[in-house]
């Protein structure tokens, strides 16, 4: 007994603490950390959009003896007519009615996508309105020019959403005043929008009005002249 005893005793002392070590910390690498927020990415409409507001252009560097260079403005151009020229019988009802090959640039920062608006600013519609001759929004931010005859689906394989006109078909409608009436001006207006609107495809003009109302960061005009 005595022996065994005297054994016991003579065993270091870190056995005996190892066997009665208190638990290791858990490891913190298994943890799981807090992930950041996801942002939603402005990729089709959404239920709600901020206030648009003005968006500075970034200020390039000036060298000594030089003039700051100015941003080129948000224009609207066409292949097939000049701004207050008369529009081609090709796009009027007189032809085959498609809609002329339009180009913008110069957007503002900030912009998320576009709207176009296209009246005839000389025939009202059934609500007092410039009669309504072409509808398109939440055109992609990518998107800087639309073809001659885009098709007059509700949605376009660029992912644009065409709304109503105002004879209540989708898509453009050629342009058809009385022979013998002075000129009718026809404004085209393409709007770049901060953000993607909540519309379903084939709007018509007073809910795609509504929709952007807050929601524009610039505009850009061109006008044609139609007279038969």
């Amino acid at each position: 007994m005595r022996r065994w005893l005297a054994a016991a005793l003579s065993l270091p002392l870190s056995f005996v603490l190892g066997c009665t070590a208190s638990p290791t910390a858990p490891d913190q690498s298994l943890t799981p950390t807090p992930s950041a927020p996801v942002r939603a990415t402005p990729v089709g409409p959404t239920p709600s959009l901020p206030i648009a507001r003005a968006v500075a252009s970034p200020s390039a560097s000036v060298l000594p003896g030089q003039s700051p260079v100015a941003a080129a403005p948000f224009s609207l151009q066409s292949t097939a007519f000049s701004d207050g020229g008369q529009l081609p019988a090709a796009y009027t009802c007189d032809g085959s009615g498609q809609s002329p090959p339009l180009t913008w640039s110069g957007a503002p920062p900030g912009t998320a996508a576009y709207a176009l608006v296209a009246q005839d600013m000389d025939r009202t519609s059934s609500t007092s309105q410039p009669f309504t001759l072409w509808l398109l929004y939440n055109m992609p931010s990518s998107l800087t020019q639309l073809p001659a005859g885009v098709p007059t689906r509700p949605l376009l394989s660029n992912g644009a959403q065409q709304g109503l006109n105002d004879n209540q078909t989708v898509g453009y409608l050629g342009d058809c005043p009385d022979a013998g009436q002075a000129p009718h001006h026809v404004a085209f207006v393409v709007f770049a929008q901060d953000g993607y609107v909540t519309l379903e495809t084939g709007a018509a003009y007073a809910s795609v009005h509504d929709a952007l109302n807050g929601h524009t960061l610039g505009q850009a005009k061109l006008t044609a002249m139609v007279q038969r």
